[in-house]
């Protein structure tokens, strides 16, 4: 008997650039939807997966960080943290 492989959802998000008509707890929310669904459990695969999602000047911003700093986002939850506090609007 061969266990099968639990079966994974493609979801496709929104990507978010860092501007204030993106609302990033929508787009935070798509993403965990996402993540769940195509069953990602490891959080560097997270990071990635999120960072991947990101446009504009986000992902510029994003880049920049992790030139400077390969392990500047340690988890998701950091990663999140970080967008908020360099995007949300005060």
């Amino acid at each position: 008997m061969h266990s099968r492989r639990p079966e994974t959802l493609k979801i496709d998000i929104s990507k978010t650039r860092g501007v204030e008509e993106d609302s990033l707890l929508r787009w935070f929310v798509e993403s965990d939807d996402a993540i769940r669904a195509r069953r990602i459990d490891d959080g560097k695969m997270q990071v990635a997966f999120a960072q991947s999602n990101l446009a504009g000047r986000a992902k510029t911003w994003a880049l920049g960080l992790k030139l400077h700093d390969p392990y500047a986002f340690g988890s998701l939850e950091v990663f999140k943290s970080r967008l908020r506090q360099t995007f949300e609007p005060p």
